[in-house]
């Protein structure tokens, strides 16, 4: 039976949709790479799209040297204060990571005055990642948008922000993470800029899936960044895209991502 098993998965389709978790598990049973792993912390805009385990089947599709194991603690409106105090949160930072990815809740990014104590909460749980021996990396993400129905998305402790600072969040997002990563010399994945730069462009799809949340693109777009990131390839080795999503639509945001890192290194 279990040459059965491992004649079957070394069969098995190339990267042009998901890998269910119990065939991701099997085929790791017979992965010799040596491993890489990572646990995200965030809430909806990590776990949109199941953007976290999206990255481990981009590094597979392009051939990368180490298996990613990832964990993600996700849930619906849920701060890194939230986090802080949770059980399920401290029991799995209690591990050995790689890396920590931590997201700050949307609507505390709108505005400095608004923030309360999530900027306190980020650097807290910055702290206590580097002192438990794990890489704290920042998932810099994205302002909301008025280009969207009604307040689609929206979390309910948003409803007093004005959609005319939509534009002055990007600021905010940009150096709340730019003063954390001066403080902590925490590692920022800065998707929110190379958001900003893909809206600008002509395309035939949206990042965003409502006024908040990311579509399949703008969550392949994140994981696109964090592969580049634990691994340190070029993203245009990538052949795996979402279901549903053209090879052309993937191919452009591959190449954004490639050039985007590459002016990067340059600076």
């Amino acid at each position: 039976m279990l040459a059965i098993l491992l004649a079957c998965l070394l069969f098995l389709p190339p990267f042009s949709g998901y890998v269910s978790r119990g065939t991701e598990s099997a085929r790791d049973h017979f992965d010799k790479r040596p491993e890489q792993t990572a646990l995200f912390i965030g809430n909806s805009r990590t776990f949109y799209n199941d953007m976290p385990h999206m990255v481990r089947a981009i590094a597979d599709s392009a051939g990368y040297s180490k298996k990613l194991r990832i964990e993600m603690d996700a849930e619906p409106g849920v701060s890194l204060g939230d986090h802080i105090k949770s059980e399920k949160t401290q029991a799995l930072l209690s591990q050995r990571w790689d890396h920590v990815v931590l997201q700050v809740l949307s609507s505390d990014q709108y505005s400095a005055q608004q923030s309360g104590p999530a900027w306190g909460d980020a650097e807290n749980l910055i702290r206590e990642v580097q002192a438990k021996g794990s890489l704290p990396v920042m998932f810099v993400t994205w302002r909301y948008t008025d280009q969207c129905t009604g307040n689609a998305g929206m979390p309910k402790t948003a409803g007093d922000l004005s959609p005319s600072g939509y534009a002055d969040m990007h600021i905010n997002i940009q150096r709340q993470h730019a003063r954390l990563a001066a403080l902590t010399g925490v590692v920022l994945v800065n998707v929110g800029m190379i958001w900003e730069a893909v809206q600008s462009q002509p395309k035939d799809f949206n990042l965003y899936h409502d006024c908040n949340h990311p579509s399949i693109y703008g969550s392949y777009l994140s994981a696109l960044m964090f592969y580049s990131y634990f691994s340190g390839n070029d993203v245009l080795n990538v052949t795996f895209r979402p279901e549903g999503m053209s090879a052309q639509d993937a191919q452009m945001l591959r190449k954004v991502v490639s050039e985007y890192l590459a002016e990067g290194a340059k600076a």
